[in-house]
């Protein structure tokens, strides 16, 4: 019995003298430069892409805006919290935004499942009054 005891003491002070040398190791050297460099050029990125075109439907409740571009292609995007809204060069909420209006929608990721970054909200083309000559400012209406 003393024997086996003393086997299992002897193990266990075997095992834990091993433990403490292995956390006793050199830190691993840190990174060179280049190293670092090497690695960043393998780390995937997530493509940025844009879609610009016309709302088609907003769902704030839900937080969801539904664009379509110029090819008529309709896209619905999820819009989170961080996404930044502008409109008019103010902070706007998705609330603002209005169908009819065109937008700059910046996202990562696919037409799937697209991550929205930004919305631009674009100004409307300036309308010309009806009677009104191109030229001078100072035209008068036509009679």
């Amino acid at each position: 019995m003393k024997r086996i005891m003393i086997a299992l003491l002897a193990g266990g002070f075997g095992l834990g003298l091993a433990h403490a040398q292995d956390s006793m190791a050199p830190a691993k050297k840190p990174e060179t430069k280049k190293e670092m460099k090497a690695g960043k050029k393998h780390e995937k990125k997530e493509k940025v892409n844009v879609c610009k075109g016309t709302v088609e439907a907003v769902d704030a409740a839900l937080g969801r805006i539904t664009v379509k571009d110029k090819k008529g292609m309709s896209m619905v995007m999820p819009i989170a919290a961080e996404t930044r809204i502008m409109k008019a060069g103010k902070p706007a909420a998705l609330a603002d935004i209005t169908v009819g209006e065109t937008v700059h929608v910046i996202y990562e990721g696919s037409m799937g499942n697209p991550l929205v970054k930004s919305i631009k909200v674009e100004k409307p083309p300036m309308k010309k009054e009806k009677g009104m000559k191109k030229g001078p400012k100072t035209a008068e209406p036509k009679m």
